[in-house]
């Protein structure tokens, strides 16, 4: 029985742990976390990666938004990671729940409360998003 897309969109919330191949332009599946939620539009999809980009040991701003997860924390890690929180990507949330209810993307687990909150400090507190950005998807839910 599929469920009702207005049931699977009340479960995408700020936290949320997503994996999808919905990503055209990455040949693999990726773990991504909803951030903010501004009208009906998703945002933060801040991609976890298994590395930091060697590129952005250069660029201070973009490092200091490379926020580390462990696996003991995020027992569906294979290894250690990295939640890279330095652009936004948006999607309507109804399109994101029409994937889950397909089969394409999978809701996984959720950010714990504290990491979440680490987060949501650093992306308000850095240069990288302008002030439209923060107040939009990174104060109010």
């Amino acid at each position: 029985m599929d469920l009702p897309i207005n049931l699977i969109e009340s479960r995408i919330t700020r936290g949320a742990i997503l994996h999808s191949e919905m990503f055209e332009e990455i040949d693999h599946g990726k773990f991504f976390v909803i951030v903010g939620i501004s009208g009906d539009s998703v945002a933060g999809f801040f991609f976890i990666n298994s590395n930091i980009h060697p590129s952005l040991y250069r660029k201070p701003e973009q490092l200091a938004l490379q926020y580390p997860m462990r696996q003991a924390d995020y027992p569906f890690l294979r290894y250690d990671s990295f939640l890279c929180a330095t652009n936004i990507i948006t999607r309507k949330r109804s399109d994101l729940a029409k994937s889950i209810q397909s089969g394409i993307s999978q809701i996984i687990g959720a950010l714990r409360p504290e990491h979440t909150e680490e987060i949501l400090d650093a992306v308000r507190n850095s240069r990288l998003f302008s002030k439209h950005e923060k107040e939009q998807f990174f104060y109010f839910e």
